[in-house]
């Protein structure tokens, strides 16, 4: 009978362990993983949607590029990454800023996971402060151009009260 309880035991105790994640990698200095990716960049991601290009499945996203250190420059880009974190996913929020590491091969044209440094770019100051200046930088044509510092509503109010000034001065001289 106690052998019976301890081989139990030892099951028992196999079985738990099975529950761990499958995702295990070593972590990377931003040297090894500027080097050992084929593009990175910060972008901003302006989708997900489910990878049905592979038949892998996960998630592509796209991802508007704003600075680009290493990789063939362009406004947008798609990285696709595995759809759980067990299978080395990436888990990207859509409106997020990340700075992107990724990698190639045969199967993705881009792939992140959770190997690579990628990281909202808050969380990526050192990345940040040892990639330095980018390559390429794609500037941010959608919040217009204004020869002013100040935003276009910011002057409404000192006009305003320059004008009421300006009418109630002029209305005293008339008195």
């Amino acid at each position: 009978m106690r052998w019976f309880t301890l081989l139990f035991s030892c099951l028992l105790g196999l079985a738990q362990a099975a529950e761990a994640n499958a995702c295990s990698c070593m972590k990377l200095t931003p040297s090894e993983g500027l080097t050992s990716s084929h593009a990175v960049f910060t972008g901003e991601v302006v989708d997900i949607e489910k990878n049905t290009a592979t038949p892998f499945g996960g998630v592509e996203v796209t991802l508007r590029v704003k600075k680009m250190w290493k990789g063939e420059p362009q406004k947008e880009l798609k990285v696709r990454t595995a759809g759980s974190s067990a299978a080395c996913g990436y888990s990207f929020a859509k409106g997020v800023t990340y700075l992107v590491y990724a990698v190639r091969d045969d199967a993705d044209p881009l792939r992140v996971s959770l190997c690579s440094r990628t990281a909202p770019v808050d969380g990526a100051k050192e990345d940040l402060d040892f990639l330095g200046k980018p390559a390429h930088t794609f500037e941010d044509r959608e919040k217009g151009c204004s020869l002013s510092r100040a935003a276009p509503d910011e002057h409404g109010p000192a006009w305003l009260l320059l004008v009421v000034v300006g009418a109630t001065l002029a209305a005293r001289r008339l008195i």
